[in-house]
């Protein structure tokens, strides 16, 4: 890393907003927020690099951040936790106990993302001993505590904002390194050795080596070994990447039941277990948030099934040693449970005190289908505000309208009529503006009936087809009525024409995806790809009736159907196509039973129709800067985790999902704020409507890789297997590459094997092509580390 990068990461605006995000909510007890904002912001390693290793997820060569590649560069980190007082206050304090000598050697210190921290990072001493010795050593001298968990080699550091910087010696942070402290420690570090040395330092050592044979002592659920109980849960099966996190987050959650739901015990477990030690290697996987997400779960009454017949399968286990279950279902059987539906409705719910409308839409709904209705009702709501638009970051020139690609899946049974039912209230405006055109086009056709059967029919005047702006089309429409419907609907807006967006519902997804197959509405599928961003489509057939020309797709659906029903319409075979990124796919678990006594709202519906039919109304640009600021940091931090784990799949799933933060959250932002809008045409939006967009953002992200994940995994798996680019290493290149950085004449010769004439004409053409540069006669220097 440069100085100027570095500087980059510590200066960045949005590196001191989730600073201060992840500090509100470690203020408000939401450790789980505060954790997700912390893995987001920059990460530096300031101890070592790594050598080049392949990765166990996908072979890829890379400085892949594992302990048994590193080279110690001689610098050593302390992270000081938990202190009691003003940080800064006690670092003073601290300070002031060291000889010059020791404050020379201290390069950075910051106040960690919490706030109640110190990282500092020191020259160690290889006199002294390795990492654990250094920071024991240091510790003392500063009077202060150290976390004993930061011995490893592999351990990083979050930064934190440039306000949070108490010293810094950028240049030697940088640029340091003592060759012989990685000469004497690398190769006990690569074998796995990181507890203390030095006598001075027996205690510790102690410490280290009692916890190493306590993690040897097999670990047993009435006598069974653990181990044995999760190969048996495993049952044989090889975990392959993309199943690794989300296995092992239900492992985590069936072990609660056999470890008294010890968290420490449980995280204990999955890090012996195989499949979850190597993404802990390939990526640092946080173990012990996957198990408190597990630890948050409702909790059953009885073992889950899946682990009954674990404990079953496993030696000296026999049925009636085994609890039952009292319950007849089980999480493993309840797909939706790895999705935090709690956490989301207890938000939704808080929302529904602010926003208009969420109240009487969450009205006798379990609190599992809240995300359902959210996106559901935001597009009804958003299509009726089709006359407006908005600019996004992104192109900003570019005049964005409300799209919205909904699919509401849940198995059979599920409730979800409950969106039918939303949709003929809240759609109730475009529903009765289509009657007059459906009546119009009724008329016509009768007409031209009347013309085959009666004499006195075909003296009339000539018939002519009426063209009319009709809406709503069910999935039985042909390809040439919506597209003559849609050039119709249009409207003059502030002197500007607008198309006015076309709108499908249908409770059965597989109706939609059969009237796809054949017949006059074939094209569908291109049409719904292109409606998201009312992309340019075109016809030109022979056909005399057909529309001839190009035109602009304006188009948004909700539908409704089984986890069947989507795999037919979206599977690994067409995830190309990019219709996968396009929808928000939202869950409606079958949760809740039927009420005898529901609450009743007698003002409800007339809160709908009354906001339904004002959205309907308006019209013009919409000021969303905040939400444009809110979208941008959340998508730029997510894709920079993307980055750093080498995760196109993620990347892919991560572009869209700004779209939907804005178009979900919009209305009823606009609805909040509605009398402002209304005098001033503008939107002053506080925190509470900037939480609801970023909700909007995290459902469908966690959505899209729940549906998706796999599938867009295994996409870019099959996509490298079938272009493979291999780059040919030669004898040329390895020889450059054993060159000095700094070399002269001779160096080539030698490890050319080459005589003075041949090492001057290499010397020339690297020169002529800027691969290296003269520094002084006879001396040159590597601009490049590998030939290009």
């Amino acid at each position: 890393m440069t100085s100027a990068q570095f500087e980059a990461l510590i200066h960045a605006p949005q590196t001191a907003r989730r600073v201060k995000e992840a500090r509100e909510a470690l203020a408000k007890g939401d450790k789980n927020t505060y954790d997700r904002i912390k893995k987001s912001l920059p990460f530096v390693i300031f101890i070592a690099t790594y050598e080049e290793s392949l990765s166990i997820k996908n072979k890829k060569l890379g400085q892949w951040r594992k302990q048994q590649y590193c080279r110690l560069n001689g610098l050593c980190v302390i992270d000081f936790d938990h202190i009691e007082g003003d940080p800064r206050e006690v670092w003073k304090a601290a300070y002031e106990k060291l000889s010059e000598e020791d404050k020379k050697r201290i390069l950075f210190v910051f106040v960690t993302p919490s706030g109640q921290g110190l990282k500092v990072v020191f020259i160690a001493d290889v006199a002294v001993g390795n990492l654990i010795d250094n920071q024991k050593e240091f510790s003392e001298k500063l009077g202060l505590n150290p976390d004993e968990a930061c011995k490893d080699a592999s351990r990083g550091s979050f930064l934190t904002a440039s306000d949070d910087i108490i010293l810094i010696d950028e240049e030697r942070l940088i640029n340091y390194e003592n060759e012989a402290f990685g000469q004497k420690y690398n190769a006990e570090y690569h074998a796995g050795k990181s507890q203390p040395t030095k006598k001075g330092n027996e205690e510790l050592r102690m410490k280290s080596e009692e916890s190493g044979l306590k993690s040897e002592e097999p670990l047993t659920y009435h006598g069974a070994p653990y181990s044995k109980i999760v190969e048996a849960w495993l049952g044989g099966k090889k975990i392959e990447p993309g199943d690794r996190h989300r296995t092992s987050l239900l492992l985590a959650d069936h072990l609660r039941y056999i470890t008294d739901n010890d968290g420490a015990l449980i995280e204990k477990i999955l890090r012996q277990t195989p499949f979850v030690n190597e993404i802990v290697q390939e990526r640092n996987e946080d173990v012990a948030q996957t198990v408190r997400s597990a630890q948050g779960y409702d909790f059953l009454r009885g073992i889950p099934k899946r682990m009954q017949e674990a404990l079953v399968k496993v030696e000296g286990k026999t049925e009636k040693s085994v609890v039952k279950a009292e319950s007849a279902s089980s999480n493993d059987e309840d797909i939706y449970a790895q999705l935090p539906l709690d956490k989301w409705a207890e938000e939704l719910q808080e929302m529904a005190q602010y926003f208009p409308c969420l109240k009487e839409l969450f009205m006798n709904v379990h609190p599992h289908k809240l995300p359902a209705i959210l996106f559901s009702s935001a597009a009804l709501f958003g299509t009726l505000m089709t006359r407006a638009y908005y600019h996004f970051w992104y192109e900003p020139e570019v005049v964005r309208r409300l799209n919205y690609c909904i699919f509401i899946i849940g198995d059979p049974g599920a409730g979800k009529n409950v969106i039918e039912k939303f949709y003929f209230k809240i759609a109730d405006p475009m529903i009765q503006a289509d009657q007059l055109g459906i009546d119009a086009v009724n008329r016509y056709k009768e007409g031209r009936t009347e013309r085959t059967t009666s004499t006195k029919a075909q003296k009339g005047d000539a018939l002519k087809k009426p063209v009319v702006g009709i809406r709503v089309h069910p999935a039985r429409t042909a390809t040439g009525e919506f597209i003559r419907h849609m050039l119709a609907s249009v409207e003059k807006v502030q002197g500007k024409t607008v198309n006015l967006h076309m709108f499908s519902f249908d409770s059965e997804l597989d109706n939609v995806t059969k009237n796809n197959k054949g017949g006059d509405w074939k094209d569908r599928e291109i049409l719904e790809l292109k409606a998201f961003h009312n992309e340019q489509d075109g016809q030109m057939y022979a056909n005399q009736e057909s529309i001839t020309g190009m035109f602009n797709v304006f188009w948004n659906f909700i539908y409704t159907g089984t986890p069947y029903a989507l795999h037919r319409k979206v599977n690994q075979r067409n995830f190309g196509t990019g219709m996968s990124t396009r929808l928000a796919v939202i869950p409606m678990p079958d949760k809740g039973a039927a009420q005898r006594h529901q609450q009743v709202d007698p003002d409800a519906n007339e809160t709908l129709r009354t906001w339904a039919y004002r959205l309907d109304k308006v019209e013009g640009e919409l000021p969303i800067e905040p939400l444009n600021d809110e979208t941008y940091d959340w998508q730029s931090s997510h894709m920079e985790i993307a980055e750093f784990n080498g995760d196109k799949a993620d990347r892919t799933l991560l572009k869209r999902i700004p779209y939907y933060g804005i178009g979900v959250s919009l209305p009823f932002i606009l609805m909040r704020h509605w009398d402002e809008w209304q005098e001033q045409k503008t939107l002053t939006m506080d925190d509470m409507d900037k939480h609801l967009c970023r909700l909007a953002m995290e459902i469908q992200y966690k959505c899209q890789h729940f549906f998706f994940g796999e599938m867009a995994f295994n996409y870019f798996a099959d996509q490298n297997k079938e272009f493979v680019v291999r780059r040919r290493t030669t004898r040329f290149d390895e020889c450059y590459r054993k060159l000095p950085d700094e070399f002269k004449t001779q160096h080539i010769m030698d490890v050319f094997s080459c005589s003075q004439p041949t090492a001057s004409r290499n010397i020339s053409r690297l020169l002529q092509d800027g691969i290296i540069e003269r520094i002084a006669y006879g001396t040159y220097k590597k601009q490049l580390q590998e030939l290009p």
